[in-house]
Formats: C-alpha cells, structure tokens, sequence
C-alpha cells in the first residue's frame, strides 16, 4: 500500500506522466504533418493509449516490487513486450499504413516493422519513470528518517526534563516540610505561592520550542524566590545580560540546572552569603552566557551530586544543536564558571 500510495499520491510523477506523451503527440503529429499526411485521430489515439498502457505498466512495476526480484523483472520484461508489440502494431493500422487484417494475417515482422524509435521511446519512458520512483521513494524514507531522529530526541529531551521538576519538587517539598515543622507558616505560604507561580509560567511554556532569554531569565528569578524562602542565608544574583543578547533564543529551563548548583556552591562552600553572577552577549552570530559563583576546590567533597545538572544540560544541548553548542567550566581564584556559546537565534 506504502508503494502505490506513493505512485498515486505524487504530483510530480503523475504530471510527469502525462507531459511525457502530450509532448510525444506533438512531435508525432507534426512529423506526420511534415511528410503530408495529416493523421492527427491516429496519433491522438495512439498517445491515449500509451498514456493509459504504460500507467499500467507502473502500477505493475510497483506490485512487483513485492515479489521476488526475479520473477518481479521476468513479468515487467513480459508486459513491457507486449505493449510495445501492441502499440506497435496499432500504430501502424490507426496512420493507415497497414489494415487490421494485414496485420492479424501476417508475421512476426509485422507487428515489429518500423517500430525501432518507439522501442527507444518507450524504454526512455521506464528509465525516466523508474529514475523518479527511485528519487521519490529515497526522499520519502529520508523524510521518515528525519522524522524518526526528530521524535527520538524530542523523547530523550522530555525524558531530560522529567528529570528536572521531580529533582527540583522533592527539594522544594523537603524545605515546605522543614518550614511547617519548625512553625513558619509565613515562610511554608510564600514558599507555596512562589512555587505555584513558578510551576504555572513553566506549564505555560509547555516546554516545546526555544523562548527567548529574557524569558528564561524570568522563569530563573522565580526559581531563585523560591531558593531565598528556602534559606535564610543571602541570596544575590546579578545580571549583565546585552539587549541583544536578551532577545536571543535558548532552550526553556537551560540555566536551571546551573543556577542550582551555583546557589548550592556558593552557600556551601562559599560562606553564608550566596553570590551569584549572571552575563550573556552576542559575539560572531553566537550567544555567549556564563554563570559565576563563589567556589572552593579543597571543600568539593561536601557538595554531592551536582554533576548531573551539567551532564542534563550537555546532553541538552548536544540534542539541539550538535557540534554547535558547548559547554565549559572553570574554576579560578575562588570563582566557578560554567559558560555556554548557542548559535545566535533571533525573531526576524
């Protein structure tokens, strides 16, 4: 069904088709009007007649793709004989240049005579048939690829941000539970109202597409209000974000991995305080963004399981874009970066 669907779904074979022999009408009437005879019925006749004959013959050709190859070549051989043998043969009684009962009374060499060209003309026709077929069905199984390989990383990147809610929830939920017991209902409320707010701008989102950066700076502000009702240690992010670079497109959610660790650092080993720092500009038609946070290498070991957040994002990226994003890190004089360059992205 998959073949034949694609012979009767194509324009470009279908017009093919019947330009092929509308073009040969043309020049078998005119190369009759040249030598004065003036058959135009006949060639009207015969043209209709290839035109519904070799139609067969691809629909033929298509069913006999199913079988096995050599019986599948050995009936196309049979059939395309056979039409042209008629053809042939009606030709030349519709161009008055034989009678029906001459050529039902004479030979083989009959039905074959002067039929040299239109043995060319009709194995030029299954070359150009076959050679479009071929082409067609390639696309076809080229677009199902695409298809494939698309469905198969927008599952690996809804897997990845099923992974992110969960992880970031439970620590939410555990910080809700800590509140509640200790009494501070007023810390437990606002923790509950900003985590609505966050969780409704997300669902929003639907986390399909790219947003642009301002957008996904938004979206980490209210992660970080919920990380400041978490702690009562100081929280500060800073940004130094270019008004280009604030239009460009990323991934939803990109940097939320990263601002939770940044946050989880710096109070860790940072000291009391958190301080982090946000910067992204354009720079050759890419989007450069990085994020600081205070870091200690002799205290790593108190800091477990933050690695992830980088292999999510990683993975991530390498979905998107392939070779054509990267992302790396940095730890010197006391400050972590993590820094990543997207191709530039912009609303035209």
């Amino acid at each position: 069904m998959q073949d034949k669907s694609t012979w009767y779904g194509s324009p470009i074979l279908a017009v093919g088709h019947v330009v092929f022999w509308c073009v040969y009408l043309v020049f078998e009437h005119s190369a009759h009007l040249i030598y004065g005879d003036n058959h135009w019925s006949g060639s009207l006749l015969s043209s209709m007649f290839m035109m519904l004959a070799t139609g067969a013959l691809a629909v033929c050709y298509i069913y006999l793709q199913r079988k096995p190859r050599k019986l599948g070549f050995a009936g196309l051989l049979l059939f395309g004989l056979a039409l042209f043998t008629l053809w042939n043969g009606l030709n030349a009684v519709l161009h008055g240049q034989i009678t029906t009962e001459q050529l039902m009374a004479g030979g083989w060499l009959v039905w074959y005579s002067g039929g040299a060209y239109r043995f060319l003309l009709l194995l030029s026709w299954i070359g150009l048939f076959i050679s479009g077929y071929i082409y067609l069905q390639k696309q076809t199984q080229k677009r199902q690829l695409q298809t494939a390989q698309h469905l198969a990383r927008e599952a690996q990147l809804q897997l990845l941000m099923a992974q992110l809610n969960p992880h970031f929830l439970f620590n939410v939920l555990n910080s809700l539970d800590v509140a509640i017991l200790e009494g501070n209902n007023e810390a437990a409320h606002q923790m509950v109202v900003k985590l609505s707010q966050f969780l409704r701008i997300t669902l929003e989102h639907k986390f399909a597409g790219k947003i642009a950066l301002q957008q996904e700076l938004e979206l980490i502000q209210r992660f970080v209000d919920i990380e400041r009702q978490r702690s009562t240690q100081l929280l500060l992010v800073n940004y130094h974000v270019n008004a280009d670079a604030a239009s460009a497109y990323v991934p939803p959610l990109i940097l939320q991995p990263l601002i939770e660790n940044a946050i989880k650092f710096s109070r860790t080993l940072g000291g009391s305080d958190a301080q982090i720092n946000i910067t992204a500009g354009v720079s050759a038609q890419q989007l450069n963004i990085s994020i600081t946070n205070l870091y200690n290498t002799a205290d790593k070991a108190a800091v477990a399981g933050t690695s992830s957040g980088l292999e999510n994002v990683t993975h991530r990226l390498n979905l998107l874009y392939g070779e054509g994003a990267r992302l790396l890190t940095e730890d010197q004089a006391g400050r972590f970066t993590v820094s990543i360059t997207l191709p530039l992205e912009v609303a035209l």
